[in-house]
């Protein structure tokens, strides 16, 4: 038996969703019909069919002539969000959970089977509905809106990082031919690559020579979409000041 939960005025009916980018794998689980885990597999993304599934075990609780609610969890990873969304437009409470912040147990090396994480899920989300709010994470779920608010901050962070690459995939293909000193920030850059001398008073290599003037204009492309980036911002930022403004001298 999974657990002992108490028989009261309502039927719940528990939910773990093991999510894979081919597969899901759905844990269902009530003690008002059995004392084990019921093990559905569907494709990866076919969130009907899950909602079919839990549908059904749904139709069999509310034959007991009681409430039934559905609540459920999984980890967040690929899918992200819009799954948790669309639970709860199907009247399913349903809780995203940190995989970091799971129990040793399911992050320790020992053997991965379907069957113990599906239970694993299940025996979380009995622990969180006593209560024990220390079993793991549950994630605050961001509205659409202030999800995309953040994708401008993370898509700079990620442009500033691949600007970064480049630039040192730059400087130590130069340092290895024994040249030092060489900005590939500047817009000459490709043209100074004809004067430049190897440590040894060589040209450099043609395929060398091809390969520096290609991060060159890597670099130049993310540092134009971080300008591009930084522009929006700056324009989002002005509009809500201007908005504010507006707001303060119409008064309450």
């Amino acid at each position: 038996a999974i657990d002992d939960a108490a028989q009261d005025e309502i039927a719940t009916l528990f939910v773990g969703f093991e999510l894979s980018k081919a597969t899901w794998l759905i844990g269902l689980y009530s003690p008002q019909l059995s004392k084990t885990i019921s093990r559905y597999k569907v494709d990866g993304g076919d969130v009907d069919a899950a909602l079919e599934r839990i549908a059904v075990a749904r139709l069999r609780l509310e034959k007991l002539g009681k409430p039934v609610r559905v609540v459920s969890i999984y980890e967040a990873g690929y899918d992200g969000f819009w799954l948790h969304r669309r639970l709860t437009a199907a009247g399913i409470e349903n809780r995203v959970v940190d995989a970091a912040s799971i129990p040793v147990e399911r992050r320790s090396r020992r053997r991965k089977t379907d069957r113990i994480d599906l239970e694993l899920l299940i025996r979380m989300l009995l622990a969180l509905e006593r209560g024990e709010t220390r079993i793991c994470r549950v994630i605050q779920v961001p509205t659409p809106a202030e999800e995309d608010a953040k994708r401008q901050h993370r898509e700079r962070a990620v442009l500033v990082k691949e600007k970064t690459a480049h630039t040192n995939r730059i400087g130590g293909i130069l340092m290895a031919l024994g040249i030092r000193g060489v900005n590939p920030h500047r817009r000459d850059f490709v043209q100074r690559l004809d004067g430049l001398v190897t440590g040894t008073g060589e040209p450099l290599p043609a395929h060398t020579k091809q390969a520096l003037a290609r991060e060159h204009e890597r670099i130049a492309l993310t540092e134009r979409q971080i300008k591009d980036i930084e522009r929006a911002q700056a324009s989002a930022i002005k509009a809500a000041a201007t908005l504010q403004s507006a707001q303060e001298e119409e008064g309450p």
